[in-house]
């Protein structure tokens, strides 16, 4: 039994690890959307402040319009980079989830393991006293029946 619970506290090891690897790959996903929705919004910032600083000059219409269509461009993106940021928090939450119940399960195998081990060292402790016990009483009796 104690080897079974061994061997699948190492194949729950190898899982958490995938896990953990798995985690790292998706918070560095996550991290990439959100670096390109950041920039999407500073350009957009910039485009923008572009466009007020040129209307207060004088803009023509073809200019303003090119302006406008490109800032819609600019948030069409930008939204669909914040749906594509969520499903990457969604799935780095996931992972991390699974990540955990996976170390929670090692663990408790572990601790398994270890009451089992405290077990049996205890019931060997207890065993050597017995036997010590005994040898103690028999040279007490033998040196008894020498002496007398």
């Amino acid at each position: 039994m104690s080897k079974a619970l061994e061997l699948l506290t190492s194949r729950l090891q190898e899982a958490e690890d995938r896990a953990a690897k798995m985690l790292a790959q998706a918070q560095m996903e996550q991290a990439n959307f959100k670096r390109q929705l950041d920039a999407l919004n500073e350009y957009r910032q910039i485009y923008s402040t572009q466009m007020t600083d040129k209307g207060v000059a004088g803009l023509e219409a073809s200019h303003f319009n090119h302006y406008h269509s490109f800032i819609g461009k600019l948030d069409h993106a930008s939204t669909q980079q914040q749906q594509g940021f969520q499903r990457a928090r969604q799935q780095a939450e996931e992972k991390r989830e699974e990540w955990l119940a996976l170390q929670q399960r090692r663990k408790a195998i572990e601790m398994l393991l270890e009451r089992k081990a405290q077990k049996e060292a205890l019931k060997q402790l207890k065993q050597e006293q017995k036997l010590l016990d005994e040898f103690a009483t028999f040279r007490f009796f033998h040196r008894q029946e020498s002496a007398g």
